[in-house]
């Protein structure tokens, strides 16, 4: 049975699993204070940092496993590292999931785990940012059909900005902390880390690109030397040529960007740096410069709200179908990706 809120209680009752940098900067300070929503619970597995998660943000319980963490709520939020198998003992619950991006490194999991609660009536949101960005959809709006364009991505920022968010005492987590994933079997093992690449550093650009141009495909994609950045081409259906570039940089370099470009116009977004305010992203057309654009996190639970309420047609496409594609492609882009070392790259 599809869960509901209490008739009594108006807000959606959240179950929080992940107390990292994401969680005391993005998503508790959000959710705590809004009324279409109630923390009911926390977890992590630090118990610390739940309990310090439950004293700043007012939460009233921690919880060590997954049925505790789940008795009487209505959304599990996942923000860990590994989002699969919180989600299927969620769905086992009947309760919806909102989980960080990716659902898995293996789309075929992916796919499952969508089907499966279609099947349920239950909701399973993907963190998918970008899909909810007011400047990107400005930047749609100027150029809605791409002849062509290029995403970078360069993260030099990301670890010092976590660690700002964080309570003093904890450091933030990465990604060789967590549980081995589950990976597709036929990759090669520098195919599984181009996979890690573009789900874990790219996703957003891979999210922007399917909305931009649906039905882009995987051309060619290498990896450097060091195994670090990733080199891609791609196209869309009628021929149009994209490059995407996410790329590894010295500590305190940071860039994303989109640009995208037709016969007649052409659009740049330059994206805010992680954790900062979204009104700092800029998009630049012929006609200048704008800024101050709205926070497309916030617009993403909002959005989230209106599909648990119901507010949105059956039959509209959920962030679980785009995630599916955007792991579609990058699987697509991994194996064809040549080992680094080759000459005939």
């Amino acid at each position: 049975m599809t869960p509901t809120p209490d008739p009594t209680v108006q807000a959606w009752r959240l179950a929080v699993a992940g107390c990292g940098a994401a969680a005391f900067g993005l998503h508790l300070p959000l959710l705590t204070a809004s009324d279409m929503f109630e923390v009911i619970a926390v977890a992590d597995r630090d118990p610390a940092r739940a309990r310090t998660a439950q004293q700043q943000f007012a939460v009233p319980r921690t919880a060590t496993r997954i049925g505790d963490l789940l008795a009487d709520a209505d959304v599990l939020v996942v923000l860990t590292g590994v989002h699969d198998a919180l989600i299927e003992e969620a769905l086992d619950a009947g309760v919806h999931v909102v989980t960080e991006k990716p659902v898995c490194l293996d789309v075929v999991r992916t796919r499952k785990l969508a089907a499966r609660a279609r099947e349920s009536g239950l909701l399973l949101e993907v963190g998918a940012m970008r899909a909810h960005d007011p400047a990107l959809h400005a930047a749609l709006a100027h150029v809605p059909e791409p002849a062509g364009g290029w995403l970078v991505k360069a993260d030099g920022v990301d670890e010092a900005a976590r660690r700002r968010l964080l309570p003093p005492g904890f450091a933030p987590y990465t990604f060789d902390q967590d549980p081995a994933q589950p990976v597709p079997d036929h990759l090669e093992p520098h195919q599984v880390t181009v996979l890690q690449i573009l789900l874990w550093q790219g996703y957003h650009l891979l999210t922007a690109l399917m909305l931009a141009v649906p039905g882009t495909t995987a051309t060619a994609c290498s990896l450097d030397p060091a195994g670090q950045s990733v080199h891609v081409l791609l196209h869309g259906p009628a021929g149009q040529p994209f490059t995407l570039v996410i790329g590894a940089t010295p500590a305190g370099v940071f860039r994303e960007q989109i640009h995208l470009a037709d016969a007649a116009a052409a659009a740049t977004v330059d994206f805010a740096r992680p954790y900062e305010p979204a009104a700092t992203t800029r998009l630049t057309t012929a006609d200048g410069i704008q800024s101050g654009f709205g926070d497309p996190f916030a617009t993403m639970w909002n959005s989230i709200g209106a599909r648990l309420a119901g507010q949105h047609p059956a039959d509209l496409p959920t962030s679980a179908d785009l995630a599916v594609r955007v792991e579609d492609l990058a699987l697509a882009l991994a194996g064809l990706a040549c080992p680094a070392a080759r000459k005939d790259m």
